[in-house]
């Protein structure tokens, strides 16, 4: 095996997260898995080892925020931070991978006849791939391909069908210029040239609110992580909330702060003091216990409703090895290294003078999660996302939680609010475009006005099981064909 058949395909599993936010580099998630399709269904050299370096290439750079969270956050040596992210990478990899070398070995290549049915197998294998990612490895809906077309025309799929049929359509355009590649030349080139149009931007332009149904302000604290839990830093924290909440308008009807801004829980006296000095429409993140379990909840002020986060980051909030783990990491010896799931079922917040309007409360990871933001728009009237995006640090990962935020806002056809410790909160309007924002590292308020908008779209009515059921009858369809050729011809 000479040097070109590592390099290749590491080289190609690393540009396709180009694609993804801050860089944005559309045509690349194509092209990247196009090489990968081409190299597991239409070539028979060391596919498994291609498959593997592509993976390893993607995922490793693709999370590459874990080694920043580890190490800094860890406070541990960098050997150990690396070898844990190895680990994590090479997990992720492997569960990506194991089904798509099933792929390899299907002789789709050698099969004239059903091209087009075939075409839409490789496809629909990836699709079931990527659902799947979701629920393995404690959960992990990073890097979906179709999250790489918001701000092209392609979003216009979202609210129908949402993240799912985006990326139908990345691998059925990969696939098709992965078959045409030595076949077809001509074919070849019009599918790429089809990929480049995603260059293109396209924004939806923001619209007036022909009424402004609610008035809030974001606080972006932006104080040092590092310090949070040391001694006599807390009252500092505390101080630079109210100095920031003193210069949010008198007339703002709610005022978001973002994920555990404090190092104390809600049931802690310091807690007691602390609402004292703010007023009661507050929305914000804090610790609290019930019945002696920690979890990571938001806070309605203004009559104590708590909502648990219930998707956890593994390594982060809980740890799934902790008995190997703990007394290794100093991190890990925390208590809130280990938070509890909060309840898949719980009930959206309310603004009572607002008469009775509801809130889809989403913390961090939980807006990663599709049908979890989906259930909980079910009632409401508009999202808000707490998150601490400081334990991305300054790599690429706020970038990419940000562009999941505007995914859901689109696909629910919902407002969004977002307010993160350290950046970047935001201002999301229902179709995903950015009203305002606060950038990474800026200290301030973000005063604004959004609409509440009743219409469901067609994918908060239905989910993204159209394209599943689709992608399996397609499958189903393929192995019948298969057997019957098999056993009868």
């Amino acid at each position: 095996m000479n040097l070109k058949t590592y390099v290749t395909p590491f080289i190609f599993g690393l540009i396709g997260i180009f694609s993804f936010a801050p860089y944005s580099i559309k045509p690349l998630i194509f092209f990247s898995y196009a090489y990968l399709i081409r190299e597991l269904v239409f070539t028979n050299n060391q596919r498994f080892i291609k498959l593997i370096l592509w993976s390893f290439a993607h995922w490793g750079f693709g999370m590459s925020w874990l080694i920043v969270s580890v190490y800094y956050y860890g406070e541990t040596t960098i050997l150990i931070s690396a070898l844990i992210y190895i680990i994590l990478v090479i997990l992720l990899s492997s569960v990506f991978s194991a089904p798509l070398y099933f792929l390899s070995l299907a002789q789709i290549q050698d099969q004239s006849k059903h091209k087009i049915l075939n075409i839409l197998a490789i496809v629909s294998v990836f699709i079931v791939n990527e659902w799947t990612m979701n629920y393995l490895l404690w959960g992990v809906p990073w890097l979906i391909s179709g999250l790489t077309l918001i701000d092209t025309f392609a979003q216009k799929v979202y609210p129908f069908l949402g993240v799912a049929a985006a990326s139908f359509l990345v691998y059925l355009i990969a696939a098709l210029i992965a078959a045409s590649y030595k076949s077809n030349k001509k074919l070849f080139y019009v599918y790429s040239a089809i990929s480049c149009i995603f260059l293109v931007p396209f924004n939806e332009p923001i619209k007036k609110n022909s009424t402004n149904d609610l008035s809030f302000s974001i606080i972006q604290p932006s104080t040092d992580p590092f310090l949070k839990y040391e001694y006599g830093y807390a009252e500092k924290i505390e101080d630079n909330i109210y100095k920031l909440i003193a210069k949010t308008p008198e007339d703002t009807e709610l005022i978001i702060l973002p994920e555990a801004e404090l190092p104390y829980s809600y049931q802690d006296n310091r807690f007691i003091n602390f609402r004292l000095n703010v007023p009661e429409n507050i929305i914000m993140g804090s610790w609290s216990f019930e019945k002696g379990k920690l979890f990571n909840s938001m806070i309605n002020l203004s009559n104590n409703h708590i909502y648990n986060k219930v998707h956890l980051v593994p390594f982060g909030e809980f740890i799934p090895f902790s008995e190997q783990l703990r007394g290794l990491i100093s991190f890990f010896d925390m208590p809130m290294s280990y938070v509890n799931k909060g309840n898949n079922t719980q009930t959206p917040f309310k603004l009572e003078k607002k008469g009775e309007i509801t809130i889809s409360p989403l913390i961090c990871f939980d807006i990663a999660f599709s049908e979890t933001v989906r259930k909980s728009n079910i009632s409401s009237k508009f999202i808000v996302n707490i998150s601490n995006d400081t334990w991305f640090g300054n790599s690429i990962g706020p970038y990419q939680h940000l562009d999941i935020a505007r995914v859901r806002a689109i696909e629910n056809n919902k407002w969004l609010i977002r307010s993160a410790n350290d950046g970047i909160s935001a201002i999301i309007d229902n179709n995903g475009t950015i009203v305002a924002k606060l950038s990474k590292g800026e200290r301030g308020v973000l005063n604004g006005t959004l609409q509440f908008i009743d219409e469901p779209s067609f994918y908060a009515k239905f989910g993204h099981g159209m394209i599943l059921i689709l992608s399996s009858l397609i499958l189903g369809i393929c192995v019948i064909i298969n057997l019957c050729r098999k056993y009868l011809f």
